[in-house]
């Protein structure tokens, strides 16, 4: 079989249920609904963007970017405060954690979704994945792919396949994503974060329920042009990606599956690293005409030999093998 790296997008989560995984649904849930982000988190949040109030949520990572450059700013001027010496009101000092508390919830409801993946389709990528030993990388933070790859073993801390950095005792290290064999061991990589980490910590079992985004997190939601500052503030995606690069490297085929093309970061990483190597791509057929879309893959990752898969269900894939 031949070694690879898949990145999932989250055309997974539309493939199954489209209104519940849209970031628009997630950000409307919480903004509406969750309890543990308050009515108090609600109007710093509204109070930082012109136009926002209590009834209308933030609606794309374009707003989103706008309340990140809200913390960056308030957190340099924070940086010079000295003794009795204050920069910023009680008001700006609130709004950080405020924020933080919106993403952490946005990314919980993505991951408490109650829906599950069809055993086929589960059951070949399984196969694939440990027969071949390729890497799954995932810009999403549902448990749709983790949860059934504890299950059945293929993440399972040192025992697996796939590692990701994280062990019950010591938490997260870079060391714990260290591969004695390459050969027999590969990595599943949260390039985007998930709720279940809490500082050095992967919450699991039953205490997932007590999740608090007080604590420190590791969740990137943000504008494209915020994503890497984000991701080099964290020490676990800072590693992700360190990881992310080497399987690239090593991988003889990169799969793209239900991704939208529009992470800059991303695609400069396959750019930079796989002009060379082939790329598939597996997209649902209402995206739009194959020829067009070949087109536009083709500008999105230039000198990459691409090819397109269109399908009216991705989930209904199972040819992995066949690539």
């Amino acid at each position: 079989m031949t070694r690879s790296t898949i990145i999932f997008g989250n055309g997974l989560g539309m493939a199954l249920d489209p209104n519940y995984f849209s970031l628009a649904s997630g950000l409307s849930h919480v903004w509406d609904n969750t309890f543990r982000f308050t009515a108090e988190h609600k109007r710093l949040v509204a109070s930082a963007l012109p136009g926002l109030t209590d009834q209308d949520f933030p609606r794309s990572e374009d707003q989103l970017d706008k309340l990140q450059m809200t913390i960056v700013a308030s957190e340099f001027l924070r940086a010079f405060e000295q003794g009795d010496v204050k920069w910023l009101s009680d008001h700006s000092r609130r709004f950080p954690e405020a924020f933080r508390n919106f993403i952490h919830e946005v990314a919980s409801y993505f991951h408490n979704s109650i829906e599950e993946l069809p055993d086929d389709f589960l059951t070949a990528l399984a196969k694939y994945a440990a027969g071949s030993v390729s890497h799954i990388a995932t810009l999403n933070y549902d448990n749709l792919l983790y949860d059934p790859f504890v299950k059945c073993g293929l993440a399972s801390g040192f025992n697996g396949t796939l590692l990701d950095g994280f062990t019950r005792r010591d938490g997260f290290s870079a060391k714990n994503l260290e591969r004695y064999r390459p050969a027999e061991k590969s990595w599943y990589l949260h390039l985007h974060g998930s709720p279940l980490f809490i500082e050095n910590r992967k919450v699991m079992g039953a205490s997932r329920g007590l999740l608090t985004p007080t604590d420190r997190c590791h969740i990137v939601l943000t504008h494209i042009r915020h994503k890497p500052s984000i991701i080099d503030a964290s020490p676990i995606l800072r590693e992700y990606w360190k990881a992310l690069r080497e399987a690239l490297r090593e991988s003889d085929l990169i799969i793209l599956f239900g991704y939208s093309g529009d992470d800059a970061h991303l695609n400069d990483l396959l750019v930079a690293l796989c002009a060379k190597k082939p790329i598939h791509i597996i997209e649902w057929s209402g995206a739009g005409d194959n020829a067009k879309r070949t087109r536009r893959w083709n500008t999105k990752l230039k000198s990459c030999e691409i090819t397109l898969h269109q399908l009216d269900n991705i989930l209904a894939f199972t040819e992995w093998c066949n690539l």
